[in-house]
């Protein structure tokens, strides 16, 4: 009887086939997470030596026999401006013996790296000086305002304090909480919020819902602090407003509002600090 050769099969199996799939997935995610890693510390290491000269310019600058010992009044002053890659904030306080500054450094202006020295801070620490502000925005961009959008919360190009933008609350929308809320702290660090506003000529906002406000983030939402802005205000006006926090209130969230139900409010400049 004739017998027939049966074909053998080269293939690969379909099991066979996953686990090469799930080998080139595990390899993949290995390589992005390395890439990722290096990367950040890229961007970290470039934010910390930009830092560390700025903090050297500083120093220079005061021990230049020119300037009798003084700190600059600004960072241009020691030859130091942002760049592309690295953006600062700097204040120097004159008010106490010996004088003091502080300086913060981030990866952009609304960046998420972010380092800062001072007079008595010799090293980078890791996070935003005492007393800067823990919102900047990198106008004119959504995702960094400093208020949460919303159908009546916009970015409007056409109406700014500082170029090139503002944020435009409309009527009747209040409890519109800051981007970065909730902040938390310790108890006895104070959070300050800064922020400049202008209205319409026949807003008629009351100091109701119409202010910054201060809310318990343990759930109750609690009323702790607010500070009205009721009125007309044909030209940037500056309002702030500040609550220390305690033992039972380390986490607050941090709202504004236009509660008026004719005109339109522009909020420009909003600043959250710690200290």
């Amino acid at each position: 009887m004739k017998q027939w050769a049966t074909a053998k099969s080269t293939g690969f199996t379909i099991v066979e086939l996953l686990i090469v799939v799930v080998v080139i997935a595990i390899l993949a995610a290995i390589t992005l997470i390395s890439y990722n890693g290096i990367k950040d510390r890229a961007v970290a290491v470039q934010v910390e030596a930009g830092l560390s000269e700025a903090n050297k310019n500083v120093q220079l600058y005061a021990a230049d026999p020119a300037n009798n010992g003084n700190y600059p009044a600004t960072l241009a002053d020691a030859g130091v401006t942002d760049t592309k890659s690295v953006t600062y904030q700097y204040t120097v306080d004159t008010t106490v013996t010996p004088a003091s500054y502080l300086i913060t450094a981030s990866n952009g202006i609304a960046g998420t790296t972010t380092y800062y020295m001072g007079s008595d801070v010799s090293s980078p620490v890791v996070g935003t000086a005492p007393g800067h502000n823990l919102m900047p925005w990198n106008k004119p961009d959504s995702a960094s305002a400093p208020v949460k959008l919303s159908s009546s919360v916009v970015v409007d190009t056409s109406v700014y304090r500082t170029s090139t933008s503002s944020v435009r609350i409309g009527t009747n929308s209040s409890g519109n909480l800051l981007r970065s809320s909730p902040f938390s702290g310790s108890a006895g660090q104070t959070y300050t919020v800064s922020l400049w506003i202008k209205t319409d000529s026949n807003w008629n906002g009351t100091g109701d819902n119409s202010k910054i406000r201060f809310g318990n983030n343990d759930g109750t939402g609690a009323l702790l602090q607010a500070c009205g802005y009721s009125g007309v205000k044909t030209s940037w006006t500056q309002v702030t407003c500040s609550y220390t926090l305690t033992s039972t209130s380390t986490s607050v969230s941090i709202s504004v509002g236009n509660n008026g139900t004719v005109g339109t409010i522009w909020l420009d400049d909003v600043s959250v600090s710690l200290k």
